[in-house]
């Protein structure tokens, strides 16, 4: 996760991955308005990772749901994802931004000025007093000093708290996409994004905000990460023993993910488009014969209105872990 956030390239790559940022994201006050309710049968799960089995035809597609960064070294059952993915011919993965290393290089060169505050000013003077209350008791929950954040922008001082909590907590994106990626060589069964999004015109546009707006985005960010080193952890040791109660329990929308789409339309057509894309790519799917294996974080595969309603309005089975 740290090489997402770093200047420039993570933001334009936070805007196809903060869906999936389950470290940053705190439960909603009403976690039953965020969940949709698909009629699911329910299933005697295995022991690991809960996943979602569609069928239609001689078509299957088996989801492996996921909760974003988890701990480093955590142990889950890799054994039932291998056994999963024997005859399957094809793996559906998370959306890729779409960034070569010139246009990276050049989204630097162009905007890296616009990460840092203008000579002379600093950012918790700047901040009301109840949010410089609030980021500073943060930052100092993480050990980090004023200086960390000093000549940060808003939004370049949100970015850093992502970061900063990752490290603290030892959060890693490394799985389960690293055995995903050795199973499927393993198997010989091909892997690809159900998507590549071209994503710097968002996050030029994500740097168009002006500091209040901003400093809106940091309050919901400091809410986010804070609630991360009470959930965070939790989240991923339910989502290893496929245990989605306790994961639903633990899990919400980013709050600043909801700041920055209200306020950029651009990076709210991208979150829509993964919840369509993943819906199109699985449905295409269960078109072919045999078996297909799709990768998708909780969020948008099971609240209101996401992957599994929009599968089951056209006419999906699905069988799935009890709650």
């Amino acid at each position: 996760m740290r090489y997402l956030l770093t200047k420039g390239l993570g933001l334009a790559v936070l805007l196809v991955a903060s869906p999936l940022l389950a470290d940053a994201q705190a439960p909603p006050s009403e976690p039953s308005q965020m969940w949709g309710a698909p009629e699911i049968v329910e299933v005697q799960a295995q022991p690991g990772p809960a996943v979602w089995h569609l069928m239609r035809g001689d078509s299957e597609v088996w989801i492996l749901g996921t909760v974003g960064a988890m701990p480093d070294g955590l142990k889950w059952n890799k054994d039932y994802l291998a056994e999963l993915l024997d005859g399957a011919h094809a793996i559906l993965l998370p959306p890729r931004p779409s960034i070569g290393v010139f246009e990276g290089a050049w989204f630097l060169i162009k905007n890296g000025s616009k990460f840092s505050l203008p000579r002379g000013q600093s950012l918790e003077p700047s901040l009301s007093p109840e949010l410089r209350a609030r980021f500073v008791a943060l930052r100092e929950k993480l050990g980090e000093g004023e200086g960390r954040y000093r000549t940060d922008t808003p939004l370049r001082a949100a970015l850093r708290l992502f970061q900063d909590v990752s490290d603290k907590l030892d959060l890693t994106r490394d799985e389960p996409r690293d055995t995903i990626s050795r199973l499927a060589r393993t198997k010989h069964v091909p892997s690809a994004p159900i998507a590549r999004y071209e994503v710097l015109d968002a996050a030029e546009d994500v740097l168009k905000l002006d500091p209040a707006q901003q400093k809106v985005c940091l309050a919901q960010t400091v809410e986010d990460v804070d609630r991360a080193f009470t959930h965070a952890i939790p989240a991923a040791e339910a989502w290893a023993v496929g245990d989605v109660r306790r994961v639903k329990a633990n899990y919400g929308d980013s709050r600043v993910l909801d700041c920055v789409t209200a306020a950029v339309h651009s990076v709210a057509d991208i979150n829509e488009r993964n919840v369509a894309d993943y819906t199109q790519s699985i449905n295409a799917a269960l078109d072919k014969p045999g078996k297909t294996i799709a990768v998708i974080d909780i969020g948008p595969l099971l609240r209101r209105n996401g992957v599994l309603e929009r599968l089951q309005a056209l006419k999906v089975s699905v069988e799935g872990p009890a709650e």
